[in-house]
């Protein structure tokens, strides 16, 4: 009788002791595969790792570099804004006003590095018109003025048709600025910004420009342009 009830319970031993043996094997078993895993996924990021940098630098790079983009043609915007609203004949000083001035809208880039350049632009009363420079300044780095020529008709490139009034004239505002990526990793070397914009003068046919003397500097009375002579509107 007592070998009856002794087996049962030998049984149950064997049975526990397979169980736990089992249970030791297979924890074994998902701790590796826990390991291997934890490995695989280090070995994944370690590999990862480089290109999300280089996509993060890249990303701030050509992010700031659009930035000086915009900042440019703002620039250049307000060069030929503020010329346009002058009341006066804008003297040597005046220009310089305005050069310094706008200077202030590349902020936080280096200004000193940015070449700017303002010209008064007539346009006859051809079909259509044709566009002719009548004064120009410029400074700081990369900035030419253009040269004062009533005879030769500037390229639609640079003034398209389309902003040409019979008898009109704009203020043409030029800036450039060499942008260097602070840390020049993924975008590399210096990228030559350049923007134009025009603005029609708010108080005269077309912007008169003296010398500190009071002299005027050009008045493109050459042809059909004698009558644009920088009349005052109204």
């Amino acid at each position: 009788m007592r070998s009856l009830v002794a087996f049962p319970r030998q049984c149950l031993r064997s049975l526990a002791l397979m169980l736990r043996k089992g249970g030791a094997r297979l924890h074994a078993e998902l701790y590796e595969f826990a390991h291997l895993a934890s490995a695989t996924a280090a070995v994944e990021f370690a590999t990862v790792l480089p290109l999300m940098l280089i996509a993060y630098i890249g990303s701030i790079e050509i992010g700031s570099g659009v930035t000086a983009d915009h900042k440019l043609a703002n620039l250049s915007l307000t060069l030929a804004n503020l010329a346009a609203e002058t009341t006066k004949a804008l003297q040597d000083s005046d220009v310089n006003a305005i050069f310094n001035a706008a200077a202030a809208v590349l902020a936080p880039y280096d200004y000193t590095q940015a070449g700017m350049v303002i010209s008064s632009v007539v346009f006859d009363n051809s079909n259509p018109p044709n566009a002719y420079v009548v004064w120009s300044d410029a400074t700081g780095p990369g900035a030419s003025a253009l040269t004062p020529d009533c005879k030769t008709n500037l390229s639609t490139t640079l003034i398209p048709t389309n902003l040409r009034t019979p008898n009109g004239s704009v203020m043409l505002g030029q800036a450039y600025f060499p942008y260097k990526p602070a840390m020049g990793y993924v975008v590399t070397g210096t990228i030559n910004l350049s923007d134009t914009n025009f603005m029609a003068p708010r108080y005269y046919t077309s912007v008169p420009r003296t010398n500190s003397s009071g002299i005027t500097v050009s008045t493109c009375t050459n042809g059909t342009l004698s009558a644009l002579a920088f009349p005052a509107l109204g």
